[in-house]
């Protein structure tokens, strides 16, 4: 497959139920991230559709980069004669980072508007959702009012309110691809885009590669902000030494290490050019310690030493 074109989104979905007394309780929360994976023949027509969500954008990316792998190595995932072994593949993407220290990641896989593979705790609504949009033939704009309609025949009258942007945009047409990154936190936004093209002429493109490498941006920008941050907090005692945080610091810095390998082995491998320029992780992670220097304050004595309590919200969500 050379052509593929999505994006992925962050979106927020408010669930109101006036009907409640209590104001703490009317409404739920809704996140996530959504990936539309379209798959598509020799011929350029779509063969299946895939929808996947989770907790966090690399983990998205990448499990729709196993995806698009497993078409372009094996056909169509969904009339194999052997089951796709969708728990492997989110293992595969799973690294010993993740394991320790996101025990909230989640992913769910929807097929015609069906879960077909989900790990994790996550909303059930996004069920709800996929469903309505699946049934509106991916009109993704009238879900909402479906779903409100489905709510009413439960006897529950809601109001539900949807905000989402853009994190990443992609296009890929033959031998030549894009990847655009819009990163939002509370502080700034980064904003660049790298594209791709064979450095040889019979060279063929690898997507799968290419979004890989876009998810090692998404995590990394993320990673290098939250090791600046805890550097700060290290050194005026928010975070004690030997502790779980000043450990997930240390390995987060071999973490990032691993993610800008991989991203060498695009460049190593592909004619790669970004605008407006290459991020430069160590510069990411010196703006957050300063951010870090000028929003955070040390404990004092008579205060606990739980570190939440010195948490901000400067850090760019992860839904």
């Amino acid at each position: 497959m050379k052509d593929f074109t999505s994006s992925l989104l962050r979106e927020k979905f408010v669930i109101l139920d006036p009907k409640i007394a209590d104001v703490e309780k009317r409404s739920t929360v809704a996140l996530s991230n959504r990936f539309i994976v379209e798959l598509r023949n020799a011929a350029g027509r779509i063969s299946e559709t895939y929808i996947v969500r989770g907790h966090n954008m690399h983990s998205v990316v990448r499990m729709a980069t196993r995806i698009l792998y497993a078409f372009n190595n094996g056909g169509a995932l969904s009339t194999r004669a052997s089951p796709y072994d969708w728990e492997q593949a989110w293992d595969s993407i799973v690294n010993d980072y993740e394991y320790a220290y996101n025990p909230q990641r989640w992913i769910t896989i929807y097929k015609d508007g069906k879960c077909v593979f989900s790990a994790g705790e996550y909303h059930p609504f996004l069920d709800m959702i996929e469903k309505c949009d699946h049934e509106n033939k991916q009109e993704y704009d009238y879900s909402i009012p479906m779903a409100e309609a489905l709510f009413k025949q439960a006897g529950k009258d809601v109001q539900i309110s949807h905000d989402s942007n853009v994190a990443l945009t992609v296009h890929f047409e033959g031998d030549q691809g894009r990847c655009g990154i819009i990163l939002r936190g509370s502080n700034r936004t980064t904003t660049f885009s790298f594209s791709t093209r064979p450095k040889e002429q019979k060279q063929i493109l690898n997507i799968a590669q290419c979004l890989g490498s876009a998810a090692a941006f998404l995590e990394a920008v993320q990673l290098a902000f939250l090791i600046g941050m805890n550097v700060e907090k290290i050194r005026i005692g928010i975070i004690e030494r030997f502790s779980k945080e000043e450990k997930q610091t240390r390995e987060g810095r071999q973490r990032l290490q691993r993610l800008t390998s991989e991203i060498a082995n695009l460049e190593s491998a592909f004619d790669v050019r970004y605008r407006p320029e290459k991020p430069e992780f160590h510069l990411m992670m010196a703006e957050a310690e300063a951010l870090a220097q000028r929003v955070l304050e040390p404990p004092r004595k008579e205060d606990t030493q739980d570190s939440d309590e010195y948490i901000t919200e400067e850090a760019p969500p992860e839904e």
